[in-house]
């Protein structure tokens, strides 16, 4: 709860979130078939969008709560008055506010380039400088990047919560003690360890890292707070095309390039 609060306050009583920002719109996860999109927007009436992970998208009776529920009336409601649902203890209103400030923190970051410079030259990897040497910590199951995170170091333990892959068999640790990251020198961290309070009691196990990073899609909040708390970089997708990136996600497609991946990183 603490680390929402501080993540509200970042993008309150500025200069660059005037009230004359609203909600133009939310758009939730399409309801397809072959697609289980674990995102819901918020766009502003400037058309800076916000995106938050549904934390509860494998819950069929949560999701079905969440398809029937109507939004209407926060159309037209200042964006600063809806923020503060982050603190709700209702999934499904803390989402929004996830997504309403990570819009605003959008404004905030591009607002404000001498304070937060968004790299968009450099790639997860590199940095990482991750070798033979390390051993890698991720909270969270990374699965597109394992073969690459494996190529750089055997010595590879996943901290996971979900029972279904704890029970799989890896080539690598898969644990759900996350004293283990104790063990780990380069730290990866999923952005959804912010929407279910689970940051800062991780943050200790992570005492002999010299590299901890959080990154997701949706991880791109004013960083000032993750800072404070430890973390060295924070990466995320910033909307390049916010039109094109729109109707791909109302269409369960892949987002490509409407998007692109940044990082900010403590200095």
């Amino acid at each position: 709860m603490e680390l929402r609060r501080a993540l509200l306050a970042s993008v309150q009583d500025t200069n660059d979130n005037p009230s004359c920002l609203t909600i133009s719109t939310c758009i939730k996860a399409p309801a397809l078939d072959n697609n289980k999109s674990p995102f819901t927007l918020v766009v502003l009436n400037d058309n800076t969008v916000g995106i938050s992970y549904n934390l509860f998208h494998s819950d069929p009776e949560t999701m079905a709560r969440y398809h029937e529920w109507n939004l209407h009336h926060l159309f037209g409601q200042p964006a600063g008055e809806v923020a503060p649902l982050i603190l709700s203890d209702d999934l499904l209103e803390r989402t929004i506010g996830f997504a309403v400030i990570n819009a605003l923190s959008q404004i905030r970051i591009k607002a404000d380039t001498a304070r937060y410079h968004l790299d968009d030259s450099i790639d997860l990897f590199s940095l990482l400088h991750c070798d033979a040497s390390h051993t890698l910590g991720l909270v969270g199951y990374f699965r597109p990047l394992m073969n690459k995170l494996m190529t750089l170091t055997k010595r590879v333990i996943v901290v996971e919560k979900s029972e279904t892959l704890l029970a799989g068999r890896y080539p690598f640790l898969m644990t759900d003690d996350p004293t283990a990251l104790q063990q780990c020198n380069k730290i990866l961290i999923t952005g959804t360890t912010l929407i279910n309070d689970s940051l800062p009691d991780l943050i200790p196990y992570c005492c002999n890292a010299d590299f901890i990073a959080i990154m997701g899609p949706t991880a791109g909040f004013v960083p000032t707070p993750l800072f404070d708390l430890g973390i060295h970089a924070v990466g995320y997708s910033r909307i390049e095309d916010t039109s094109l990136f729109i109707e791909r996600f109302t269409h369960g497609q892949k987002w490509g390039n409407s998007t692109r991946k940044v990082w900010l990183r403590a200095s």
